[in-house]
């Protein structure tokens, strides 16, 4: 993954590939001198736990 930062720092596109990041670049109009690509980790992903579920309590009658 590639990300593509303005000249003020400002992350303004992620993409699979820096063709998509030039092609994104191309299509707003925005100068290749003054942004710069830099190849992003791939995320991981997060492990999400259940939430369980009360059960109501009987009542001893």
């Amino acid at each position: 993954m590639h990300g593509l930062y303005d000249h003020e720092g400002i992350l303004r596109f992620i993409g699979l590939d820096r063709e998509a990041c030039i092609a994104y670049a191309d299509l707003f109009d925005l100068s290749l001198t003054h942004c710069s690509m830099l190849d992003l980790p791939v995320p991981l992903p997060l492990a999400v736990r259940t939430r369980r579920r009360m059960l109501p309590e009987a009542s001893s009658s």
